[in-house]
């Protein structure tokens, strides 16, 4: 199994493909700071992975690693119900005063519509789209400075991470591309992975929002082990097998009801810590 620092390593090398596109290997080690020989073989893992190619010059990114994911629009409307079952069951979550983190994907842009009504509450989010529906509300935001990514609304690179490194987060409310027992959380892009876990490590609470299509998957990129996730919101549609395997690896699960039963659910009985 691969260090974190090698992870990290890796995650780095395909922020700086997707932002610049092809870069030389003295390119590449000069901007990770560290020797060729090292990242040879950081570079011949991804290769295996078919995440880069080596081309004319250097190294860019597979085509495999940037198509995978539609755009935001498309995805906004799958699940449509599921997802904003899982915001109104989340924002019960969220009290007045609270510092929240909200990462990019349209089941936190449903969650993100639920906000204008709790006083004081305070986002930070590296989703352009997100924050301009915040504003439009009356919400208190911070952003990061950082790269745009196409297909996304979201920024990305060095000093979005960094800027998350530097702040306390009460709760932090992801999205994720899969959540599994053994993958953790995990996502499609590799640019979005780095600034994810860092807003992650910077939370006290972490509160995943996935629709039962995301449970039991494992994905291109990891964000996150899943002993970092306080609680799980999905919707009923949920694998129980699945739900299962997820608490006992100490997952606090809520399932949200769809739209017939949403009248009867009023807030989570989770203790935060």
């Amino acid at each position: 199994m691969d260090s974190i620092a090698k992870i990290n390593r890796k995650r780095k090398i395909l922020d700086l493909l997707e932002a610049r596109g092809t870069l030389s290997i003295n390119e590449l080690a000069e901007h990770l700071g560290i020797s060729p020989i090292t990242l040879r073989k950081d570079l011949a893992d991804l290769e295996r992975q078919r995440l880069i190619v080596r081309v004319w010059g250097g190294v860019s990114l597979s085509t495999q690693t940037t198509i995978q994911e539609p755009p935001f629009e498309d995805r906004s409307v799958e699940n449509l119900e599921e997802k904003r079952a899982i915001a109104k069951v989340a924002v019960t979550l969220v009290k007045p005063n609270d510092v929240i983190a909200l990462g990019g994907g349209t089941t936190t842009y449903e969650f993100a519509k639920l906000l204008g009504g709790i006083p004081n509450v305070q986002v930070v989010t590296n989703s352009v789209n997100i924050a301009y529906l915040l504003l439009r509300l009356g919400v208190r935001i911070a952003m990061p400075g950082g790269f745009s990514r196409e297909g996304s609304y979201s920024l990305f690179g060095d000093k979005a991470e960094d800027f998350f490194k530097g702040i306390f987060i009460d709760k932090c409310f992801m999205g994720v591309d899969g959540i599994d027992t053994e993958g953790g959380l995990t996502t499609l892009n590799p640019s979005e992975a780095s600034i994810y876990t860092s807003m992650i490590n910077s939370a006290h609470t972490l509160i995943v929002l996935a629709d039962h299509t995301k449970l039991g998957q494992k994905k291109l990129i990891p964000m996150s082990p899943i002993d970092k996730v306080d609680i799980l919101i999905t919707d009923e549609l949920a694998s129980k097998d699945i739900l299962k395997k997820l608490e006992k690896k100490g997952v606090k699960i809520e399932i949200a009801p769809l739209e017939s039963q949403l009248e009867s659910y009023s807030h989570s009985d989770y203790k935060f810590k």
